[in-house]
């Protein structure tokens, strides 16, 4: 007996659906460009959105504001991981799309900080000047060729050096966490082929 025999394992043979062979085979390429079509449009937003023209809040509000977006995404991503039968590509992309909102508000926030004090930074920042300082920071390389001069732009960088550390932690627990749970659940599956507690139509890529 296959110990890819149902009887063994408990799941079901994965089935293709008659006329979507050539969807599950493009899949792979599919979910990358999909994650890669996201990942463009909340850049091209960061640099064309005209956010920098009110300072009606300050850079800690904005900052709060944008923190709360990203717990929120989390929080959708992991009721998608629960519904996928793919949980691990899921997180995966999860993870990858919760680390492009957790730049992009501190690349703002250099942004606008160095707009109401141009003597932050040791040179002004443009908006693609703010994202690749914030990746920095973020990655920890530090070529040294942007610096934080004053005392509010060094706090302002340790406050994301203690974020990432925080955030990126709590992330990829929570999102493993419940890609673990589902693929228990998915390695449940009766025999009988009912799922349990999971959508019966497979999910889009």
């Amino acid at each position: 007996m296959s110990v890819r025999d149902p009887r063994v394992t408990g799941r079901r043979p994965a089935a293709v659906p008659p006329g979507r062979e050539g969807w599950y085979r493009w899949r792979p390429v599919l979910t990358v460009a999909r994650l890669a079509a996201v990942l463009a449009a909340l850049t091209i937003v960061y640099i064309e959105a005209p956010w920098d023209g009110r300072l009606d809040l300050s850079l800690g509000a904005q900052l709060l504001g944008w923190l709360a977006v990203l717990g929120l995404a989390v929080v959708m991503e992991v009721r998608v991981v629960l519904r996928s039968r793919r949980p691990w590509q899921r997180a995966a992309e999860g993870a990858v799309l919760s680390i492009a909102l957790l730049l992009l508000p501190f690349a703002s926030a250099y942004v606008l900080l160095d707009q109401s004090d141009p003597t932050s930074f040791s040179e002004p920042l443009t908006r693609l000047d703010g994202l690749y300082f914030a990746v920095t920071v973020f990655s920890t390389v530090g070529f040294g060729d942007i610096t934080p001069v004053t005392e509010t732009a060094r706090i302002l960088v340790t406050v994301q050096i203690l974020v990432d550390l925080l955030m990126i932690g709590v992330i990829t627990k929570v999102l493993l966490g419940a890609a673990q749970l589902q693929n228990r659940r998915l390695r449940t599956t009766d025999v009988n082929g009912e799922e349990t507690g999971v959508d019966q139509e497979e999910d889009l890529p």
